[in-house]
């Protein structure tokens, strides 16, 4: 649900532009207030979407509070109402801060276009990262997906900000729609029963990396299966040694495969070797233990079978484009 503030000293206004915006179950009008001073502190001390300003009001005006606003939230789109909207030289000082100004009075019908483009607009926005990791998936490839994860998690919550109701909302979305590509090979599952998401796994973008990882892991084994059903029992091994010094040859010794076969089918299906694919998923873990525990560099490296620590630096390295230090630094911003 997309949130609304109304800024108007016209009380009629504000409860007429209330009505309107009740009309559509998407949007939820969280504010109202009569002031530019309130406008600027309800969008600090809430998550706030859209802001319907009047540009005249006692004290601050809508146009400052629009600077003031835009400044430390410039995702929020602000919408200045004003008698004077065609006015060049008001729309000129203001057009880097405010999405567009609007002539009073307002119609439903108007009001109701606006919303609409709105929706779409970050509709589609979630429709991108869908599709983007469809397309790692549709593409097989592990590598890119690794690499682009967070950049999909910086888009989601770009669309969210904080609001963490609509963070579980998208984020349970993403999970579903990409289960549902697997409804060829029958009940793609539900993605609240498989992997539950809470305020927990989003209390930002780390941890909510981590529950993605997990979803599409799960994905990429799934899909390969099904193409090479023998794979099962690797998989099912890798998940049980994962935190032992497991290696390509363990696996062949252990799972009655050839290391040729088994090298193939799984750059096909992943496009990286099976050594890479093992790196990343004791990165993932990695990045866990730094997250949830104060354990030490050499103390995660051992809880993942690296014997040297200064070995599994190196490896985190590569596939994080960071040290451990700066990692952990950047997790207790």
């Amino acid at each position: 649900m997309y949130r609304v503030l109304i800024a108007d000293d016209d009380i009629l206004m504000r409860e007429a532009l209330n009505v309107m915006i009740a009309k559509d179950s998407a949007f939820k009008v969280v504010h109202m207030t009569g002031t530019g001073e309130g406008a600027v502190r309800a969008c600090k001390e809430d998550v706030i979407d859209i802001v319907f300003m009047d540009m005249l009001m006692p004290g601050m005006t809508g146009l400052e509070a629009s600077r003031i606003i835009h400044q430390s939230n410039p995702e929020i789109n602000i919408y200045i109402l004003s008698a004077h909207a065609a006015n060049i030289l008001i729309r000129s000082a203001a057009q880097s801060q405010v999405k567009d100004f609007l002539e009073k009075p307002i119609t439903y019908n108007f009001l109701k276009k606006i919303l609409e483009n709105y929706k779409t607009e970050h509709e589609d926005s979630v429709q991108n990262q869908l599709e983007t990791l469809a397309s790692y998936l549709r593409n097989k490839n592990f590598g890119d997906f690794y690499g682009g994860i967070a950049g999909v998690i910086d888009e989601i919550y770009g669309i969210a900000g904080e609001d963490s109701v609509r963070l579980i909302k998208l984020f349970t979305y993403l999970g579903q729609n990409l289960l549902d590509t697997r409804s060829m090979y029958g009940d793609s599952g539900n993605i609240s029963e498989l992997f539950p998401i809470n305020e927990v796994l989003i209390l930002d973008r780390k941890t909510s990396e981590l529950w993605l990882f997990r979803v599409m892991d799960f994905l990429f084994q799934q899909n390969s299966i099904g193409r090479y059903p023998l794979l099962e029992n690797i998989f099912i091994y890798i998940e049980k040694h994962i935190k032992e010094d497991i290696t390509l040859n363990s696996i062949i010794e252990n799972c009655a495969i050839s290391q040729g076969y088994l090298s193939r089918i799984f750059r096909e299906q992943f496009q990286v070797s099976v050594t890479e694919y093992l790196h990343m998923k004791k990165m993932h873990l990695a990045k866990g233990y730094f997250y949830f525990t104060e354990d030490s560099i050499g103390e995660v490296a051992f809880r993942l079978g690296y014997s040297e620590s200064s070995y599994f630096s190196r490896v985190f390295k590569k596939y994080e484009n960071m040290t451990v230090k700066e990692y952990k630094n950047k997790i207790k911003k």
